[in-house]
């Protein structure tokens, strides 16, 4: 069976890193290394093999463990290419999928399974109730088509993004559309627990508390001053990523 095992930096950037790995195989995965001694420990404990790291993208923080790992376990960094997939048995590979807009060559993985949901690996282009940022040589536009492709996932799948923003994403999508029951359900049930340890969310869970996926909204609609009749879903994309960049 393939597991995902989380690591939660307690850093100021909040970040996640990843380990895939098959239970009966013993072979694993990284995504996105942040710190390396944990995930050393954790590959060495349990007796796996590390076959290689897979980076969403290029900022320092999403490759800071590269290192560490590669000299201890003579893994390589894998750049996947087109329709190239990542087989971890049977029934299970990782896609890469092309998500820019945080970067313009940000990816994201996408773990497929014939036995059960799908899990996204988003990186810094989605995330718990937002969306990255475009501040460091990023483009909104890409951002905006590559959000809309990924509301399109089928909804049971899991969401493990690049970093821990859960609790002020829902309180910027609260401050934008405030009579929405489902933030307000999510803010409370925030789980007074380490990151790493949370039960991981679903993208039919983002389309009822992200504002991103909710352009549709009638009340975000009107809190940007924009009418309900406008159809401009990429105007209204452009003005919430701008008001979180502020907010």
């Amino acid at each position: 069976m393939v597991q995902v095992k989380t690591f939660y930096a307690f850093n100021d950037l909040r970040n996640f890193s990843y380990l895939i790995f098959d239970d009966q195989s013993g072979e694993s995965w990284v995504i996105d290394p942040y710190e390396a001694d944990p995930i050393i420990d954790y590959i060495k404990k349990n007796a796996l093999n590390l076959l290689g790291i897979l980076n969403t993208h290029q900022h320092h923080d999403h490759i800071r463990g590269n290192a560490p790992l590669i000299k201890a376990f003579n893994a390589q960094v894998h750049k996947l290419h087109g329709k190239e997939v990542i087989n971890l048995n049977e029934t299970t590979q990782i896609d890469p999928l092309d998500t820019p807009g945080h970067t313009t060559d940000h990816k994201a993985f996408l773990l497929k399974t014939g036995t059960g949901p799908w899990s996204l690996f988003s990186g810094d282009t989605l995330f718990n109730s937002g969306v990255g940022n475009c501040k460091n040589g990023g483009d909104l536009g890409m951002l905006y088509k590559t959000t809309l492709n990924l509301s399109k996932l089928p909804r049971d799948t899991t969401l493990y993004p690049g970093h821990d923003y859960l609790k002020r994403n829902l309180e910027f999508a609260l401050s934008v559309e405030p009579d929405n029951k489902s933030v307000r359900e999510a803010l409370k049930l925030i789980p007074e627990v380490s990151p790493e340890l949370r039960v991981a969310l679903t993208l039919g869970h983002e389309q009822e508390v992200n504002p991103f996926f909710r352009l549709f909204s009638e009340q975000l609609r009107k809190q940007l001053s924009f009418s309900e009749k406008s159809l401009d879903d990429e105007a209204i994309f452009f003005k919430l990523r701008t008001l979180r960049d502020h907010w």
